[in-house]
């Protein structure tokens, strides 16, 4: 089906006309900030809407799904419209397409480009472990483990593409850090790897440090990578069957599905999107500045995210290269938490749009207010004196006066169907009512809330299951040569320390 409308975006509110509907959406090249308190609606007054509009303008969706709601309700109505529907889920593994996140990395080194694969691993492990917390040396050191490890296992297994995944990277560092006698696998590993080898750089930033500030890199790095040993985990992670830079040049929509109870899988959700957007940076670079196919991230949840590298640069000139961001927060010090004030505050200032569904958060209400501005009104005064003896005598006085457009109480009271939406000229109070309110209800085949748990449900079953979760996990066992090389040699010292007679009771475990 060709394309039903030229452009798409985030819709801000509709208008009944009759028997149609004018919608109202954000298509300009720029980012949106969405605030929604939980149970604000976010997904029935705004984010189903704008994944409709954006299917029928022909636009590429990447969407971050806490729930499978989203997947469930607008995936087959996107294949109706032509699209490839890809999902990454961390929810049902066993229904989820794969994709190796070392891909970036495993490209650059096939095509020779060493420092270019240096730079991918260690963004990639910055993304992982997220913002630093206390003093920099502990979280500097973890990533340099983290990303020599990723150098050692995709470098050297050039020719062995199965053990080029995050998975063989924990059992790596793992197994490589167990000390037998005074000798460590990974040290004698590094001290046999060529000068020109990328990871022997990286490993030298915690080479300097003491043995025992070591162990708790090792630890912490361990700790990040703990999900990879997952065999459901390693079962979608361990290869790709697709590129993420396609969606740069062909209908596609990607739904990332996380679970909604727990926060595990959200480091790997912001990796995603930071490679995504780096690799559709250098798609757009290649052909004139901007990308064939516009890209809509749309991220709910946006404020569990984990801290995505160089996030504000994302925002500058992604717009200008086909790459909006529209992020979904419940306040204002999600943000904050994730990201320290003035990059929070250069986050807000980059989405030209915000939209305000609900808050109880008193600094977000306030800033919200502020944002709004003020006007100016007439006040009358009136005053009378009426005494005994005197001639009453009255008078009134009209002075201007300044007040917020809406103040903190009365952003409050805004609810559901209406939302504040401001841009950079000037505000408006929207409306956009509940899902079943709309004609993309009956597009979608929705009905009232049993009807669409029903057909959720059914839609699910119907899900095939394509990636075999129970599948053996293929590793490296490197790590095996080098501790039984460093027991041969602890034998034969033994040897000559006791003249020739060999201690043959030491063994692995």
């Amino acid at each position: 089906m060709s394309e039903i409308t030229q452009q798409g975006g985030v819709v801000i509110g509709v208008k009944k006309e009759g028997n149609k509907e004018r919608i109202y959406f954000v298509g300009e090249d720029s980012h949106l900030l969405c605030i929604g308190a939980t149970r604000s609606g976010k997904s029935r007054n705004l984010v189903v809407q704008s994944i409709c509009t954006l299917g029928l303008a022909g636009e590429s969706i990447v969407v971050s799904d806490p729930k499978a709601e989203l997947f469930d309700y607008t995936s087959e109505f996107l294949k109706k419209l032509g699209y490839e529907v890809l999902v990454l889920d961390f929810k049902n593994p066993s229904k989820s397409q794969r994709y190796n996140l070392l891909q970036p990395i495993i490209n650059a080194v096939n095509a020779g480009d060493a420092d270019k694969a240096e730079m991918l691993a260690w963004d990639l492990t910055n993304n992982l472990v997220g913002k630093p917390e206390g003093e920099k040396i502990w979280t500097n050191g973890e990533c340099s483990i983290i990303a020599a490890s990723i150098l050692c296992v995709v470098c050297d297994n050039k020719h062995r593409p199965e053990y080029q995944n995050l998975t063989n990277v924990y059992w790596f560092i793992a197994e490589m850090v167990k000390t037998i006698g005074n000798k460590m696998p990974l040290l004698e590993y590094v001290k046999k790897l060529p000068p020109a080898h990328p990871a022997k750089a990286l490993l030298s930033i915690s080479d300097v440090a003491p043995s025992r500030t070591r162990g708790s890199f090792y630890t912490s790095a361990l700790t990040t990578l703990r999900l990879f040993t997952s065999k459901s985990i390693y079962a979608i992670t361990h290869k790709s069957d697709f590129q993420l830079q396609d969606i740069g040049q062909k209908k596609q929509a990607l739904f990332i599905i996380l679970p909604d109870e727990k926060t595990t899988f959200y480091p790997v959700a912001s990796l995603i999107v930071s490679q995504q957007y780096e690799l559709l940076a250098n798609l757009a670079d290649m052909r004139g500045g901007r990308l064939k196919q516009r890209v809509n991230f749309i991220l709910d949840e946006f404020g569990n995210f984990t801290t995505i590298t160089d996030f504000t640069n994302k925002l500058t000139v992604g717009g200008g290269r086909g790459m909006r961001f529209n992020l979904f927060i419940q306040s204002f010090s999600q943000l904050k938490e994730k990201y320290d004030e003035n990059t929070s505050d250069t986050i807000k200032a980059n989405c030209q749009t915000w939209v305000y569904l609900q808050a109880d958060d008193m600094d977000t209400l306030r800033e919200i207010s502020e944002k709004l501005g003020t006007y100016t009104v007439s006040s009358y005064q009136l005053s009378s004196n009426h005494t005994k003896y005197s001639t009453p005598s009255s008078s009134h006085s009209i002075s201007l006066v300044e007040r917020k457009l809406l103040n903190v109480d009365e952003v409050r009271r805004i609810i559901r169907p209406y939302q504040i939406v401001t841009s950079r000229t000037h505000p408006a109070i929207m409306y956009s009512p509940d899902l079943s309110e709309w004609y993309f209800n009956r597009m979608l085949g929705l009905g009232d809330k049993e009807h669409n748990r029903r057909l959720r449900e059914e839609r699910e079953k119907k899900r095939p299951a394509i990636t075999n979760t129970n599948e053996e996990i293929a590793l490296w066992n490197i790590w095996i040569y080098y501790q039984k090389d460093i027991i041969r040699k602890m034998q034969l010292q033994a040897q000559k320390g006791n003249g020739g007679f060999a201690n043959n009771e030491t063994d692995l475990e």
